[in-house]
C-alpha cells in the first residue's frame, strides 16, 4: 500500500482528494435543482419532532420550492392532492401543515371555497429567502422542545376540534369568548411544567 506524504500536493497526493471531494460534494447541477438543508434545522427541535406526515408535508413544499427555481417562495402553491400523492395521509394533510405552521417553518396564507372561483392556500417557507427578495426569516430557530410537547399533548386536539366544528358547521356551546375546552386551562400549566423539567 503506497504512503503518501501529506505535503506532497501532487495528483495522487492529500490535495488531489481535497480536489475530488470538492467536487463530489458541491450542489447538484443537472438533478432538477437543490435547495440546502442546514445542519442546524436537522438539529432544531422544530425538525426533530415532526410527525411522519408533517415530514413528508414539508419536503412536498421544499419540491415546489425548488421546482420553481426557488423563486417563488411566499407564492407557493400545493394542492390537498398532490400532498396526498407525495405520501401525506389524506384525512391528515390539514394536520400536518398545521403543525408546520405551529413549528414555524412555514407560514400560510389560508385559501377559501369561492363562487365559481377558489383560492388556494398560499405557502411561505422560513428556511428560505422569499420571491420579493427578503431574507429567511428562521424562526424555526426559537421554537423549543417545550412547544412540542405542548403541540402534542395539547394544542393538536384543539385544532382538531377547531377543524371538526368548521366543517360540520357547528358552533361550540361555550360561546366564543371561552374559547375551546382545552385552552388556557390546560395548556400554560403543561409549558411551565415542561420547561421545569428541562432545567
Amino acid at each position: 500500500m503506497a504512503i503518501f506524504n501529506p505535503r506532497d500536493k501532487s495528483r495522487t497526493s492529500g490535495g488531489k482528494t481535497f480536489d475530488l471531494v470538492k467536487k463530489h460534494t458541491r450542489p447538484p447541477e443537472d438533478q432538477g435543482g437543490w435547495m440546502a438543508i442546514t445542519h442546524d434545522l436537522l438539529e432544531s427541535a422544530a425538525f426533530r419532532t415532526l410527525s411522519v406526515n408533517a415530514t413528508k408535508a414539508f419536503y412536498r413544499i421544499v419540491m415546489e420550492h425548488i421546482r420553481h427555481g426557488r423563486q417563488h417562495n411566499g407564492k407557493l402553491i400545493i394542492t390537498h392532492e398532490q400532498f396526498i400523492e407525495y405520501g401525506v395521509t389524506s384525512d391528515l394533510v390539514a394536520d400536518a401543515l398545521e403543525e408546520l405552521e405551529y413549528k414555524k417553518l412555514l407560514r400560510m396564507h389560508k385559501g377559501r371555497a369561492g363562487h365559481g372561483t377558489a383560492y388556494p392556500t398560499i405557502f411561505t417557507l422560513t428556511t428560505d429567502g422569499t420571491h420579493d427578495g427578503a431574507p429567511a426569516t428562521n424562526e424555526w430557530k426559537t421554537f423549543t422542545l417545550a412547544e412540542a410537547r405542548l403541540w402534542s399533548e395539547v394544542v393538536r386536539k384543539q385544532r382538531q376540534i377547531k377543524r371538526s366544528r368548521s366543517a360540520s358547521g357547528k358552533k361550540s356551546s361555550l360561546g366564543n369568548h371561552q374559547g375551546l375546552p382545552l385552552g388556557n386551562r390546560l395548556g400554560a400549566p403543561l409549558l411551565k411544567r415542561v420547561a421545569d423539567d428541562e432545567k
